[in-house]
């Protein structure tokens, strides 16, 4: 199974009062029982706020983890409780050019529209408040023919904790005041011959490609798709505005259910900083359309005994609340974040 150099969290927090929370929670990484990192989600004190999305991201070379049989664990990190609405973490093997996308886990829709303020999923030490720990539902990449029934995409605009700052060779006219854009924003993806999706990144609450920000953002698709369906295609963002945008990462997950928990975060696209290009319909500030790479993604591997199904992991036994009141000696990865 692929050794994990980074880490990659996203999360959206509901849209309801008190939801969002200043205490970080931790993602806890563990193998048959045995703990063996826990990484602070910290870096984006505003983007575990109500209606807000972040990314979080991770250097774990050093650790020596790879992705066979992990079980993911957020952890609550205080008793202000924080209500969770999605929540996909993915992970990646090997260095630029050939970053391997290998997703980890998922744990989709623990709240709706129609879901009371009050219900769904809130993590909290204090369990009056909530749950001290939320196991999350490991997933694979899905095979190459898997068709896509939704996607989730997502996008960061520098400057961001954790992330390079994007924008390469072109127009430099912008203020770095002024990366955010207000739009539009167009998301697209197709195949020889075939327009597979054609996506307006709509106004929510979570600052909508503003500076500084992290989004993320689920929608259905008409028509599923494949990875093999665009195969010969290309995804693109095409920006609308003359303001200027410069986007410092960008993702694009397929999943396989038409609602509710899916099998797979199928990888269609990542995009580091250095493929992205500074964006404006102004030439003069930057350019109109990007073109995003396709994830690299790793080859299945034959069934296995024991927890492995072609290369997609079984699911486990929920373990939220192991060891929730116990002392737990594991490293804890630290990484000092500063907002460019």
């Amino acid at each position: 199974m692929p050794r994990l150099d980074e880490i990659y969290v996203a999360t959206r927090t509901r849209n309801v009062e008190d939801a969002g929370t200043p205490d970080a929670p931790s993602l806890l990484l563990s193998r048959a029982g045995q703990d063996l990192l826990e990484i602070p989600l910290e870096g984006d004190s505003d983007g575990l706020g109500t209606g807000r999305a972040a990314v979080f991201r991770f250097n774990i070379a050093d650790q020596a983890i790879d992705s066979e049989g992990l079980e993911l664990r957020l952890l609550a990190g205080g008793d202000n409780a924080w209500a969770p609405e999605d929540v996909i973490v993915w992970g990646i093997s090997g260095r630029l050019p050939r970053e391997v996308v290998v997703p980890l886990a998922a744990q989709l829709e623990l709240a709706s529209p129609v879901t009371p303020a009050s219900g769904g999923t809130w993590l909290s030490t204090d369990t009056d408040e909530g749950v001290r720990s939320l196991a999350l539902r490991p997933v694979g990449p899905g095979t190459r023919t898997m068709r896509a029934w939704r996607f989730i995409a997502i996008f960061v605009t520098e400057p961001y904790p954790g992330f390079e700052p994007g924008g390469g060779p072109g127009p430099t006219a912008g203020k770095l005041a002024d990366v955010g854009t207000e739009g539009p924003v167009i998301l697209q993806a197709g195949g020889p011959g075939r327009l597979c999706l054609s996506y307006q990144i709509p106004k929510t609450p979570q600052g909508d490609l503003s500076k500084g920000r992290a989004n993320y953002y689920e929608a259905d698709l008409a028509a599923p798709f494949s990875r093999a369906d665009v195969e010969g295609g290309i995804f693109t963002l095409t920006i609308g505005s003359g303001d200027w945008w410069i986007p410092v990462y960008c993702a694009v997950f397929g999943l396989d259910t038409t609602f509710g928990q899916t099998n797979a975060l199928i990888p269609f696209v990542h995009a580091p900083a250095i493929s992205l290009e500074r964006m404006s319909a102004d030439p003069a500030e930057g350019w109109h359309t990007n073109g995003l790479p396709h994830a690299l993604v790793a080859m299945p591997v034959p069934p296995l005994p024991g927890g492995v199904v072609g290369g997609v992991l079984e699911p486990m036994a929920n373990s939220a609340a192991k060891g929730s009141g116990a002392k737990r000696k594991v490293p804890v990865l630290r990484v000092n974040r500063k907002r460019g």
